[in-house]
């Protein structure tokens, strides 16, 4: 399937789903004036970008493991501090759900999202461009900005998380891979610098036996963490030892169970799932929902990897692993559905003489994901909606279908 009809086909799906979630949310807001959730995807306006101001206050002071046991990696400090300086976070209690509406906190967030936004523009123009597949400049543009404002967009910036910078990283990462090996392995050390989870793509490393470029992107990723650490109050150690807890205790979920699945996709929130709804959010402690979810992301890991080693088609093993990484990513938010744009850049400008009903097949699937859901909400004072069961069961099923049924470009 040729690239252009590809990008028409997902902007197609894309366009036509926030039509039809339009039309839904306009129904049952304005019409039948449901109350928040019905009627949106977005997390609750109380708490708008929170994330955002929440990080800005735990480094202002420069002591945000010991005094506020923060999960960020230090990086993510650093880079939230200059932002922090940009309005009076001294003068609010944490967390800071006033200072939204203070005209330097606006400013601040206007030019965070702005900046970064521009730059994961940028980097789809440059995709797009290399590719050759748009001549016009302004179309390519128009389509650049199409391909980024998607639903897990909105959500990422709705919250104010700093995953924004990863997925520039990230871009950067998959766009100089094949070509510079080194500079591509240094934006994969930022980026897991950045948010630890992308770590996962050493499995890529792995299977394409670049073994200097792992060495160098632990080493990036490690040396940065372990030398921005001394920065904050409280020694090195103690920090390393505050993060590592904050970390753990994030991975291990909420106590609410609710608060592991709403707004979320991936298989610790499926798994939950059926014990939100008919069991009064409580899972059984006779389940052990952890060990199955240790046993079944473990078996998908490796039976992906045993087909992804003879896959010669680069952009595939790139879906298929960000695809693993978001559907096994504990308590994965919906904004981390913006990892898979490098993947769906690469996909739409292969031009490899795949079959069309396979480019369908991923095409539908991806744009399904890119698009709102929320049309159902179970348990709506917990916010927990059918989007999480079909954002999770669309991850899974990408994975499912290449293992089972996509095996044309695989090497016998």
């Amino acid at each position: 399937m040729k690239p252009q009809k590809k990008i028409v086909v997902l902007l197609g799906i894309i366009i036509l789903g926030y039509i039809v979630y339009g039309i839904y949310s306009y129904i049952v807001r304005c019409i039948l004036k449901m109350d928040y959730p019905n009627g949106t995807f977005l997390f609750n306006s109380a708490d708008q970008y929170m994330d955002f101001f929440n990080v800005n206050f735990m480094v202002h002071e420069w002591n945000p493991y010991i005094e506020y046991y923060s999960s960020y990696p230090p990086l993510a400090l650093l880079l939230a501090y200059p932002f922090s300086l940009m309005a009076d976070y001294a003068s609010y209690e944490y967390p800071p759900l006033d200072i939204v509406y203070t005209l330097p906190a606006k400013i601040s967030f206007g030019l965070f999202v702005g900046i970064f936004t521009l730059l994961i523009v940028w980097f789809v123009n440059l995709y797009l461009k290399r590719a050759k597949v748009i001549k016009n400049p302004w179309i390519r543009w128009i389509v650049s900005i199409g391909l980024t404002i998607t639903a897990p967009y909105l959500f990422m910036v709705d919250r104010g998380n700093y995953l924004i910078i990863t997925i520039i990283l990230m871009l950067a990462f998959i766009y100089f891979y094949e070509d510079h090996e080194y500079v591509s392995a240094i934006f994969l050390g930022l980026a897991i610098a950045l948010k630890i989870y992308p770590m996962f793509l050493f499995l890529l490393l792995f299977i394409d036996k670049r073994w200097k470029s792992m060495g160098l992107a632990t080493i990036v990723g490690g040396g940065v963490t372990v030398l921005t650490f001394p920065l904050f109050h409280g020694g090195i150690w103690q920090n390393i030892r505050e993060f590592g807890a904050a970390l753990l205790a994030f991975g291990g979920g909420y106590v609410e169970e609710y608060s592991n699945v709403y707004f979320c996709t991936g298989l610790t929130s499926l798994l939950r799932m059926p014990f939100m709804i008919w069991n009064d959010c409580k899972i059984p402690e006779s389940i052990p929902l952890m060990k199955i979810y240790v046993f079944g992301g473990t078996a998908l890991v490796l039976w992906s990897v045993w087909n992804l080693r003879k896959e010669q088609r680069f952009w595939k093993k790139i879906l298929i692993l960000l695809c693993l990484m978001v559907f096994l990513t504990p308590s994965s938010y919906m904004y981390n559905l913006m990892y898979f744009l490098p993947a769906t850049l690469l996909l739409l400008v292969a031009d490899d003489g795949g079959s069309k009903k396979t480019d369908i097949c991923y095409l539908v699937l991806m744009g399904l994901i890119l698009i709102p859901k929320a049309y159902y909400y179970f348990i709506p004072e917990h916010f927990v909606g059918i989007q999480t069961i079909l954002d999770s069961c669309l991850l899974l099923s990408m994975v499912l279908f290449y293992n089972i049924a996509d095996k044309e470009t695989r090497r016998c």
